[in-house]
């Protein structure tokens, strides 16, 4: 027995010998001995590897043995060194620059340089080369870090450099503002199927946080006619290698150097036009295949990108089996600024351990296309030391830990309760405009009264109006949380005073689980899908152009309202009203100055002088049943919400509403119902982006019911227009309201710059051009139409707009709106 145990002990003392790892650490640098960052280091024949960080340190753990390591950086000749790993190894590594060759090719004047022929045959393979591998598995790791470069003492009035202190900047100019690392299992399937687990997360001075990383953000495939970059502008940006490229690039041909049995042709991308959605700097292209070897390409804010003022794209390919090369590393490098604040950053992604002969099971791939494990954020610095395939530098070394304290003290009752005194402090004008906030962080409560300022407009029907509002948000030990709301109001002229009530609770987060209850008295507009003016846009109208558009009543009401994503794609909503509803009439009649051409309509809908009552006064017991489908929606699932990614079909919204006669003494009886088919963004690459929106609904059953249950339509009257989405920029807002049934449809094209880039007056304003076509159906209105055609900028857009039809005649006016 003792011997057994003996040899037991023996064997297993072996395998953990030979299972042993050594750490090889080094720093990667020219010749010059000047620091050469993010080179790329793998194992010969395998996908297995490293980067280098920006201080050119790397380290990469192996077990006892030899091997050939492949170092590789763009514009440096690839190096490979062998090394022999029985303990702990540091390694200096000096790469010397590229020397570019002309291979055999002459060069003479007026004739084509040969990069076009070169770029030709790329394009002539890109096809082949964007589906070549059919599916596939890596691990990734992605880090993502923003510095501050500078920023003002001030802005708008306020001390700024103590505030970024808090945050943990070096002075209170500069440092690293956010910094974060993900692990990550991908799997990809043709044509677009994604399956990615992130197994850890690291966020600075939140350890309780998720990373926002995602493998996705490096799917940047120049192998692609256009390359599309989430929110970083609403076209695609033209590849070097799209079928229609030399309508946009010239090219230069550099040369070309060896590695191993490949000729690297190294190209020079230049733009035709310095405002087109193009990239410059350099591609290499591996010749008689044709692939793509590596790319050093930039975009700038030239070409109409939103945010920052440049973005530098990075990639390495590396053979992996059977000829075919896959992405080994990608990093992002931006920089920009708002105001007087400078910033930049990096996004690095290391792709190793390809499988790309992978045998997923059956349904291995659905619309979750990533999921964050709970435990990713319970990984400690252990675990991250022995994982992490880039060095971190000294200064986000000391980030984590700084930020770490940071936390630590900002938990502390000291810090909240001198972060409540300093937030809770009265000030005069900020609470007359936008009103007065109280919190306290320790019991994850807010309370908010409006502003008097804005609080107070006017109408005819009770002159000068006080509403304020009173706001509680509390969030409980689980999360959900908890919205109470008061609103108060009094007309000074017919000397009226009420007030109504909300209590909501999120009860769900991650499915979007709500339900509450309010009730009391509201003054409500008789367009009750939509605003019909804003009341301190109505104030203004009324009291200096004589035109009281607003249309009020009076609504003594109870309702209950619930929602929740029953499953992906799946949503429901609903409520059940009782309401008691009464006419209200003008009683003031105030303006600027006279208006002898001028009356003011009675507070109805319909456009009628006088001051009778709109209706007789009833009871309305209704119910209202919305379904939302987005079908094959993507989402990422974490641990503590879901987000939604969207669909490449469009969404469908189903309504139902109901009146219901007899039960407690409800006067309206009818049933609607209608359906509406939209897509918000659809790219279409350097055109820029569509949407759509197209609705129809019918009244089965009109037996008894009044003005506010009709189908109303988002319409405007005046200049400013406030109804953005699926509206009518030159409708009346009450005037065309139905009770049987309508066919509406909204169309809408941003070019995003495509044209005025290239007008030398407009392109340096890098205005997005935008054109679209409304359109309504019903037995009110006959095929009434407006197109328009707007620029936008900084979130406005001004619009030229035409319509016809309306009321057997066409107009034309400008409209100020909100971009989209």
């Amino acid at each position: 027995m003792k011997k057994l145990l003996f040899l037991l002990l023996c064997l297993l003392s072996t395998s953990m010998a030979f299972s042993q790892q050594f750490i090889l650490k080094g720093v990667t640098s020219d010749l010059q001995k000047n620091i050469l960052p993010f080179a790329s280091i793998y194992i010969q024949g395998t996908s297995k590897g490293t980067s280098a960080n920006t201080n050119g340190e790397f380290q990469l753990k192996l077990e006892k043995g030899k091997y050939n390591l492949v170092f590789r950086a763009v514009g440096y000749k690839q190096l490979i060194k062998e090394v022999e790993i029985s303990k702990d190894t540091d390694l200096s590594v000096a790469m010397e620059a590229e020397a570019y060759q002309l291979k055999d090719v002459v060069i003479k004047v007026n004739a084509e340089d040969p990069a076009y022929e070169i770029i030709r045959n790329a394009i002539k393979k890109r096809k082949g080369h964007l589906k070549e591998v059919e599916s596939y598995s890596c691990d990734t790791y992605i880090k993502g870090v923003a510095k501050l470069k500078n920023a003002p003492k001030k802005f708008l009035g306020m001390e700024v450099q103590g505030q970024l202190k808090d945050l943990g900047l070096d002075s209170g100019k500069r440092g690293i503002l956010f910094l974060s690392e993900s692990v990550s299992k991908f799997n990809f399937q043709q044509p677009n199927k994604i399956n990615e687990e992130m197994i850890s997360s690291k966020v600075s001075g939140n350890s309780n946080g998720f990373s926002f990383n995602q493998a996705t953000d490096f799917l940047v495939s120049f192998y692609k006619n256009t390359v599309e970059i989430s929110d970083l502008s609403r076209v695609g940006f033209v590849s070097p290698i799209a079928d229609n490229a030399m309508l946009f690039y010239r090219y230069k041909f550099i040369g070309t150097f060896r590695e191993g049995n490949d000729w690297i042709n190294k190209i020079q991308v230049i733009s035709r036009r310095k405002y087109d959605q193009v990239f410059n700097g350099y591609i290499y292209i591996i010749d008689d295949s044709w692939r793509i070897h590596s790319a050093d390409l930039e975009l700038t804010n030239n070409s109409m990108i939103e945010g920052i003022d440049t973005l530098r794209i990075k990639q390495q390919f590396i053979p992996v089996k059977n000829g075919k090369w896959m992405l080994a590393s990608q990093r992002y490098d931006y920089s920009g600024g708002i105001f007087s604040f400078k910033f930049m950053g990096t996004y690095t992604g290391v792709f190793s351990n390809y499988n790309i002969e992978p045998n997923f099971p059956p349904k291995f791939f659905t619309n979750r296309v990533l999921k964050v494990n709970a435990d990713a954020n319970k990984k400690d610095s252990a675990y991250w030391a022995g994982i992490r395939p880039i060095l971190l530098t000294p200064e986000e070394s000391r980030d984590y830990v700084k930020k770490d304290s940071l936390k630590l003290w900002r938990s502390s009752d000291r810090y909240q309760d001198s972060i409540d005194r300093k937030a809770n402090k009265f000030k005069f004008f900020k609470a007359l405009t936008l009103g007065y906030t109280h919190q306290n962080t320790k019991k994850k409560e807010v309370w908010n009264i409006s502003g008097p300022l804005f609080s107070l407009n006017y109408n005819t029907i009770e002159g000068w109006v006080y509403s304020p509002g009173l706001t509680y948000r509390k969030t409980l030990k689980d999360s959900t949380v908890l919205i109470a709301k008061v609103n108060g109001r009094y007309g000074f002229e017919n000397k009226k005073l009420s007030a109504n009530a909300s209590l909501g609770y999120v009860y769900d987060r991650k499915h979007n689980g709500y339900i509450g209850l309010s009730g009391g008295t509201s003054y409500a507009d008789f367009n009750s899908n939509y605003m019909a003016i804003p009341p301190l846009f109505n104030t203004i109208s009324t009291l200096f152009s004589k035109e009281n558009i607003l249309k009020l009543y009076k609504k003594d009401f109870v309702n209950v309202f619930s929602g929740r994503e029953l499953s992906n794609g799946l949503y429901l909503s609903g409520n059940v009203e009782y309401a008691s509803r009464t006419p209200l009439v003008n009683t003031s009649f105030r303006t600027t100055r006279r208006f002898p051409d001028k009356e003011f309509t009675a507070n109805n809908p319909y456009p009628t002088a006088g001051n009778d009552a709109a209706f007789n006064a009833h009871k309305a017991l209704t119910i209202g049943v919305s379904l939302n489908i987005a079908f094959a929606q993507t989402y990422i699932e974490r641990p503590d919400f879901n987000v939604k990614q969207g669909s490449v079909y469009p969404k469908l919204q189903l309504d139902y509403r109901k009146g219901i006669k007899g039960v407690l003494n409800s006067d309206v009886d009818f049933d609607y119902v209608g359906a509406r088919i939209f897509d918000s963004n659809k790219k279409l690459g350097i055109l820029g982006a569509f949407r759509y929106s197209v609705a129809g609904g019918k009244f089965l059953n009109r037996n008894k019911m009044y003005y506010m249950d009709f189908k109303h339509f988002a319409g405007s009257d005046i200049f400013v227009y406030t109804q953005f989405a699926d509206g009518f920029m030159m409708l009346s807002p009450y005037e065309f309201s139905t009770g049987k049934q309508f066919l509406e449809a909204h169309f809408e094209h941003n070019f995003g710059g495509l044209f005025l880039s290239k007008i030398p007056l407009f392109k340096k304003l890098k205005l997005e051009e935008v054109i679209g076509v409304n359109y309504l159906r019903s037995d009110v209105i006959k095929n009434y139409t407006e197109a328009y055609i707007g620029v936008q900028r900084f979130g406005l857009r001004l619009n030229f707009v035409k319509n016809f039809n309306y009321n057997n005649r066409s107009s034309t006016g400008f409209r100020i709106s909100a971009a989209l």
